[in-house]
């Protein structure tokens, strides 16, 4: 009963991750041909399945040195078969591979790169020492650390005398979304908590909130950044600017690095999970609270985390007006309004800090404009004396491209393009 209903729950393309149930090493034998030299657990594989899939063990010359993966007799098996020619060999040659088996339906991408290391790293040791192929002792006890260390830590240690190898399995994710000019990436800790950085400035709120309705946000930094740590050349550049207000092409522009590497950077940081995507903060943009909002209700850890994150240097700081200020941000009213509705300069807490902390979460959701020309183009009353420009911006009013990739794309200022809209009557503008 057991078996059929993990059959039920699991099946091949499912996605899920299994463990590594054996590793065995294969070898061609120059009289017996292909068989097991030594496997753990041992019988995993009998005698009789290893030979009705031995010639995928130890393929021909085309498929050696590949890694190469074999669904067959309910086992997923991993290797990466290799063939070192050498006239010490009775046939001028040694095949062998070293391979891993898991259930069939186990997703096993991941356990790829090690195979391949651990049959390059046993090349090495065979044309040094004919460790292999001379039916090592300390074979069977290397293959049962492996299987341990892997499963348990997803990482191992394999030490031979002067010889030191680190393996680990890394998560494989899904891709990463794709980077836009206007998008606001942000350090995480992990994927729970935002890490807190440095104290604040002491400049008031009030002259941010007149000074910060375009894309470029002065200077602020959010998160802590270990510029210590083994990061490439690129990435070390784009880190201090990383701040949670600066978008990516404030950040290219900054760094005076090629927009698209910029892009690429920060989208390879984004699939590591160091960082995550939000969209321009600005005090005209209009937040919605989500589902979501009762978990900083209930948890306590959250509103532990969200009051250090947002305090000014007290703890004066109150989560009812917090929950306020959250509860308060609905479709049709701008975050500015809300902040002067709840005089938010008097409040012991950064408001700007809030919102970063509400959208990593989930706990609200910031709402994006597409204009759209919804009649046929009118001719222009005259207020824009740019006409090239206009007709330029007027291009992307599609309903496919939102004010802040509009303002990156043609760029402008968002005020210079709102009065592109509220001029032109065939110009409608979509929320979502």
């Amino acid at each position: 009963m057991f078996s059929e209903a993990l059959e039920t729950r699991y099946y091949e393309g499912c996605g899920r991750e299994g463990p590594i149930r054996c590793i065995f090493l294969s070898e061609f034998h120059p009289v017996a041909g292909p068989k097991i030299a030594c496997q753990f657990p041992e019988d995993y594989i009998s005698k009789e399945d290893f030979d009705s899939i031995s010639t995928y063990i130890i393929p021909k010359p085309p498929m050696q040195k590949c890694t190469m993966t074999i669904n067959a007799l309910g086992h997923k098996i991993v290797g990466y078969p290799i063939r070192i020619d050498n006239s010490r060999y009775e046939r001028n040659m040694y095949l062998f591979n070293l391979c891993f088996i898991c259930d069939s339906w186990s997703k096993t991408v991941q356990y790829e790169p090690v195979v391949k290391k651990l049959g390059e790293h046993l090349t090495l040791m065979e044309e040094e020492t004919r460790f292999v192929s001379n039916g090592s002792s300390k074979m069977p006890t290397l293959l049962a650390h492996l299987l341990h260390d892997l499963n348990t830590y997803r990482r191992a240690t394999l030490i031979e005398g002067d010889t030191v190898m680190h393996l680990k399995v890394v998560e494989v994710r899904q891709d990463p979304p794709a980077v836009h000019d206007f998008d606001v990436p942000v350090l995480v800790s992990s994927v729970g908590l935002p890490q807190p950085g440095r104290p604040r400035s002491n400049s008031p709120e009030g002259s941010e909130m007149q000074s910060k309705e375009h894309l470029d946000v002065e200077h602020d930094e959010l998160f802590v950044i270990d510029m210590d740590a083994d990061w490439d050349l690129t990435t070390k550049q784009l880190l201090p600017l990383i701040n949670g207000y600066n978008h990516v092409a404030k950040i290219s522009t900054d760094t005076k690095i090629q927009n698209a590497l910029v892009k690429s950077c920060i989208q390879n940081l984004v699939y590591y999970g160091v960082v995550t995507l939000i969209p321009v903060l600005k005090f005209s943009n209009i937040y919605r609270a989500t589902t979501k909002l009762c978990r900083l209700f209930h948890d306590p850890d959250m509103q532990k985390s969200c009051l250090a994150f947002i305090n000014k240097g007290d703890d004066k700081t109150s989560l009812a007006e917090v929950l306020r200020i959250l509860c308060a941000l609905q479709q049709g009213t701008t975050l500015r309004t809300v902040c002067e509705r709840h005089a938010v300069d008097s409040n012991p807490f950064c408001i700007r800090r809030l919102v970063v902390f509400a959208q990593l979460h989930g706990l609200i959701r910031c709402l994006k404009r597409y204009p759209v020309i919804v009649r046929s183009p009118s001719r222009p009353n005259g207020l824009i004396s740019n006409l090239d420009q206009m007709f330029h911006v007027r291009r992307l009013f599609t309903g496919l491209h939102c004010a802040d990739e509009i303002c990156c794309m043609a760029n402008i200022d968002l005020p210079t393009l709102d009065q592109m809209i509220d001029d032109d009557p065939n110009v409608s503008v979509i929320w979502r």
